[in-house]
């Protein structure tokens, strides 16, 4: 707009030098003057930086927060640069053993970035004696810039480390999910976890009959119609499932965490989910929400739950 403008003002005092008795100016050049200021480009916009992300109020400081402040911020290094092996990575991590299939996932999903990720940490605030928050940037190659972040550092037995929701929040940048932290088991955690493998093998491996496989999943018999509709739709792949499940998680004695993936002789591949089990009247069933998300792959939907 401000260009055209220009360019009829340039016209106008042609116009008036011309009745001032200077030659007139022709229509080209009118029309030339006019084009030309057209098309000048208008200023490229100032780009702005995001403010960083808010850190939350101060409260009481340990007793010596310089060093606290270093350890936090070395946890924070160890933890996040790659190039590592993954026990070291995990040392530095709250609950950071429980969280090694969700690396190695990630690892497995993006190994360049995994291995070459860069951490940078700035301002911190310690909350309390024992908790921290920073603000934390991971930089990698051949990856998206999730910018500036604010993370958590707790102390662990006496020595300061990256807080697992942080930890987790990183990892699921590469498409990896944290299991939910450890509970109390139940009172025999080596039967519960061979109860629980047993229903998962029996839910999701084919070749069984509907009535068998839906005995081990939670409110079983109302997804009958819908275990029917997934074997119409692809009944090879029902039929020739198979299931591997890894390590069980127990957040209470009668609810736990199962990683699992299923194959099948079609070949699609939906990777490694966490799937639920539950007791159900004394026994280790496959919950009813992981059992609609496999049937959800076989292009079939639960009913809603009565």
């Amino acid at each position: 707009m401000g260009g055209l403008l220009v360019a009829i003002t340039a016209g106008a005092s042609l116009v008036g030098a011309s009745a001032a008795g200077a030659a007139a100016p022709t229509p080209a050049a009118v029309t030339a003057a006019v084009t030309s200021a057209a098309a000048t480009p208008a200023p490229a916009p100032t780009p702005t930086t995001p403010p960083p992300p808010a850190l939350p109020k101060p409260g009481r400081p340990p007793l010596h927060p310089a060093a606290a402040a270093g350890a936090i911020r070395a946890a924070y290094h160890q933890a996040l640069t790659g190039g590592g092996t993954p026990a070291r990575a995990l040392a530095a991590v709250d609950d950071g053993p429980s969280l090694a299939g969700a690396l190695a996932q990630a690892m497995a999903n993006f190994p360049t970035a995994t291995a070459n990720a860069k951490v940078s940490t700035g301002a911190l605030v310690f909350t309390n004696p024992r908790t921290a928050a920073l603000r934390f940037h991971v930089t990698y190659p051949d990856g998206l810039d999730f910018g500036t972040q604010v993370g958590g550092a707790v102390q662990v037995g006496g020595r300061w480390k990256v807080s697992r929701d942080t930890y987790c929040l990183v990892l699921g940048w590469a498409g990896a999910t944290c299991p939910p932290r450890a509970g109390r088991p139940p009172a025999d955690p080596a039967a519960a976890r061979t109860a629980i493998a047993a229903a998962f093998h029996q839910a999701l491996t084919g070749g069984g009959t509907p009535a068998e496989a839906l005995a081990a999943v939670e409110d079983g018999p109302s997804l009958a119609g819908a275990l029917a509709q997934a074997t119409a739709n692809y009944p090879t792949a029902v039929a020739s499932a198979r299931v591997t499940t890894g390590t069980v998680t127990f957040t209470d004695p009668r609810h736990a965490s199962v990683p699992f993936s299923v194959t099948d002789q079609d070949g699609a591949d939906f990777g490694t989910a966490n799937g639920i089990a539950l007791i159900v009247d004394g026994q280790w069933k496959v919950s009813r929400d992981t059992y609609c998300v496999v049937l959800g792959w076989a292009g079939a939907s639960c009913p809603a739950r009565s």
